[in-house]
C-alpha cells in the first residue's frame, strides 16, 4: 500500500489538523492487529477528514497506553486491513501522537512508532 504524500491537506485550515481529537467522532471500529492494538477510524464532524486512529496499552506495564491519530484518504481508508494499519500511520507525513506512556503530553511526529514491550 502506497502511503507517501497521500496526507489530506484540502481541509488543512479546520482545528481537527491543530488539535487532537478536536471535533472527532467514532466512524468504524477495524478490531485489532496482530500486535494486540486497538485499530479505528474516527471522522471530523466539522470537515469530514477521516483519521486512523491506533491504540495500544499493556496492562501488565504501567504507562504503557499509547496512541497515534493520522489523517488518512478515502483511498487509503477504502483497502486499510488491521495489519496495515501501523506501517500506513508511519508512512503520511505526520501523525498526533499521545497516552500515559507519553507522560499525558501530545504532539506531532512522523516515521516509526514506538515498539511495544
Amino acid at each position: 500500500m502506497e502511503t507517501k504524500n497521500l496526507q489530506p491537506d484540502s481541509n488543512a485550515s479546520c482545528a481537527c489538523f491543530n488539535v487532537p481529537y478536536q471535533n472527532l467522532s467514532n466512524y468504524r471500529e477495524l478490531g485489532m492487529d496482530r500486535s494486540f492494538a486497538e485499530v479505528s477510524v474516527l471522522i471530523c464532524r466539522s470537515c469530514g477528514q477521516h483519521w486512523l486512529r491506533y491504540f495500544y496499552e499493556h496492562e501488565a506495564f504501567t504507562a504503557s497506553g499509547r496512541w497515534y491519530l493520522g489523517a488518512i484518504t478515502p483511498e487509503q481508508l477504502s483497502a486499510l486491513t488491521t495489519d496495515q494499519a501501523k506501517s500506513l500511520l508511519e508512512g503520511v507525513d505526520w501523525y498526533y501522537y499521545g497516552g500515559s506512556y507519553y507522560h499525558g503530553q501530545n504532539g506531532k511526529t512522523s516515521g516509526g512508532i514506538i515498539p511495544f514491550p
